[in-house]
């Protein structure tokens, strides 16, 4: 019975309640408020804007450093072929000739693989002594070798390679007879080279000191005196 009474007590004061108290409308802000707290919240991506500032940042110190990066440095035509040749002979001290041909008998074999003839060739003498001929193939160029000995048992070589813009090197230059060849020294090997028409010569030994390399001109003024090489038909 009191149960009764208590709920009726209840809803009589729920009515006067609804009816007695003013009533205020919501405003819109509210509304948007709720709508937006309810929304699903899309998932956002805290390491994002991070990366972004780090790699716009390596890009303008990449765009900074860019004017002090070293810039390649042009190749030099003359210095490869040099050291080429140069390389060459070292090949040629340590293993010898791939092939020596024995001359004047070799000379229409060779002429056929390096492209290059000899109308006239230094065939050795009492200070040098011809020890063989091969064709070789430097810098993409086919060539000429001819191998000498002196009496110290020193390998003194003479190449000669086709190459039209080819520039032998100003200084030094020594005077040899009616002749001035360049004289290049590097590695302890010494070099002359000069130019016979569009061929470029070189004769190469390890002469470096002041005595050897009187006897590197001597062996020069016989090899190019004596020597005529021509392109190959």
């Amino acid at each position: 019975m009191s149960e009764r009474l208590s709920d009726a007590s209840d809803e009589v004061l729920g009515r006067r309640l609804a009816a007695e108290l003013p009533r205020h409308a919501a405003p819109p802000r509210l509304r948007a408020a709720i709508l937006e707290a309810a929304a699903p919240q899309p998932r956002r991506t805290a390491w994002l804007p991070p990366v972004l500032s780090a790699l716009a940042t390596a890009m303008v110190l990449g765009l900074a450093f860019v004017p002090t990066l070293p810039r390649s440095v042009p190749t030099d035509p003359t210095g490869e072929l040099l050291r080429s040749v140069l390389a060459e002979y070292t090949r040629a001290a340590l293993w010898g000739a791939r092939r020596a041909e024995a001359l004047p008998a070799g000379l229409p074999w060779l002429a056929h693989e390096s492209g290059i003839g000899l109308a006239r060739v230094f065939a050795g003498d009492e200070r040098l002594v011809l020890v063989g001929a091969e064709p070789v193939y430097l810098e993409g160029r086919r060539g000429i070798a001819l191998s000498y000995r002196d009496g110290a048992g020193r390998l003194v070589i003479y190449m000669v390679l086709p190459a039209p813009a080819f520039r032998v090197p100003e200084r030094p230059r020594v005077q040899i007879d009616r002749w001035k060849p360049a004289l290049v020294q590097e590695s302890g090997f010494s070099a002359l080279v000069w130019k016979q028409g569009n061929l470029a010569a070189f004769l190469v030994a390890d002469l470096v000191s002041p005595p050897d390399l009187e006897q590197l001109k001597d062996y020069f003024a016989r090899v190019r005196g004596a020597t005529e090489p021509v392109p190959a038909n």
